[in-house]
């Protein structure tokens, strides 16, 4: 199976459970990066749309590429009559996109699923001159007891799982090969709170998570209500999280 495919039959709870990212990282972004009103900004992986959306509210101009047809699907759906955001069916390799039209590339919660110099050639050639590169993520504390068991439920019940968002999480030389120089990290603190269904399907939305016909789902689903019910607070799990970019020149 490829990348493109990996999310096929989980768009919908991909939509619904999926958070944002902090707010403070839209401020940031805004005051020191240039994505302000106007930017033509390509958010590349862009899924159901979830980053697409905060960007335009900043003002800016907005081309999503999903290369997943369920997930550009949704987004389409849900900001297809905005006049700033166009959707089109490319990947991070083949954007599809015109030479020198963006001033801005962002990949968010996708970076580790792109062949990482591929897409640093695209963004060379769709990028304007002075354009910035945007990797962000949700990453989760891997510190926190909560997390540490998560992980160890989807190690038991998935054959695909490799750590949180592909193990990215614990991995910057990928970034730093990625931007061959110098680049910006910045961090904001974006604790997740979920309810009892809100949790299991956000787990349920990941990649390695067993579909509707896996002998594994139930158990996987059964781990996760357990966890749940033991990290709870009045019916509210606090997931420790942060919003973490990285930002750059690629040259």
């Amino acid at each position: 199976m490829g990348n493109e495919r990996r999310f096929d039959g989980k768009a919908d709870v991909y939509e619904t459970a999926r958070p944002g990212y902090a707010p403070a990282l839209l401020t940031y972004l805004a005051a020191k990066e240039g994505f302000v009103p106007g930017a033509a900004v390509a958010d590349v992986g862009s899924g159901t749309g979830r980053f697409s959306r905060q960007l335009l509210d900043l003002g800016c101009i907005v081309t999503g590429v999903e290369p997943n047809d369920q997930m550009r699907a949704v987004a389409e759906a849900r900001l297809g009559e905005h006049p700033g955001y166009f959707s089109t069916a490319g990947s991070a390799e083949r954007t599809g996109l015109a030479d020198a039209s963006v001033d801005r590339v962002c990949a968010a919660q996708a970076f580790h699923w792109m062949d990482a110099q591929a897409f640093r050639r695209e963004c060379l050639r769709v990028l304007r001159p002075g354009g910035v590169v945007a990797l962000v993520w949700n990453f989760r504390d891997p510190t926190s007891p909560l997390v540490r068991a998560s992980a160890a439920v989807c190690a038991r019940h998935c054959p695909r799982f490799t750590g949180f968002s592909g193990g990215m999480d614990f991995d910057g030389d990928a970034v730093a090969r990625f931007f061959d120089g110098e680049y910006r990290t910045v961090s904001f603190p974006h604790d997740l709170a979920y309810d009892r269904r809100g949790f299991v399907d956000r787990m349920l939305s990941a990649s390695y998570a067993p579909d509707r016909d896996d002998a594994a789902r139930a158990a996987y689903v059964a781990d996760f209500e357990r966890l749940f019910d033991e990290h709870a607070q009045a019916g509210t799990l606090v997931m420790p999280n942060s919003t973490v970019a990285y930002l750059g020149e690629v040259a």
